[in-house]
């Protein structure tokens, strides 16, 4: 029987999970110049602790489920600013990235990100911009973009 993806917030008990998700979209390699530094970093963006502390903060975040399985993930920071999407690497191109950000930010007249090398061609597709130059911290190249809403009169 085929499973439908469900869109949901994040519970407390969701970080496991969360975390296994962040673990199996990304390639550490091409998230990280493999130095210590980057290594450290990403492990903690993906501690279940620290996720733990997000879900029970007053972030926006919502979690698509298959089956009972997290497979995507978004959270933002300080109202507008996209701080994590990830979906599993098996779910990609199906466009749960895309409906995890049209479902978590309907509200918002636009929305920044530091995007990740490996995922500048989505944000593009889905009407981002850069919006500065490209930057090096904490072990990883990340470029500042930013979505408009486009007012419809």
């Amino acid at each position: 029987m085929m499973h439908a993806v469900t869109y949901r917030p994040p519970e407390f008990g969701d970080q496991q999970q969360i975390s296994a998700c962040m673990w199996a979209s990304a390639d550490l390699w091409e998230l990280t110049d493999g130095t210590s530094e980057s290594v450290t970093e990403w492990k903690q963006i993906c501690d279940p602790g620290e996720l733990r502390d997000r879900i029970l903060s007053s972030e926006r975040m919502l979690v698509a489920t298959w089956n009972g399985i997290v497979v995507g993930f978004i959270a933002f920071r300080r109202g507008n600013h996209l701080s994590l999407l990830f979906v599993r690497r098996e779910f990609a191109r199906q466009g749960i990235g895309r409906e995890l950000l049209a479902r978590n930010s309907n509200d918002l007249d636009t929305i920044t990100v530091n995007s990740s090398d490996a995922a500048v061609g989505f944000y593009r597709k889905v009407g981002f911009i850069q919006s500065g130059d490209r930057f090096f911290k904490n072990g990883v190249w990340a470029t500042p973009m930013k979505w408009t809403k486009i007012a419809v009169s």
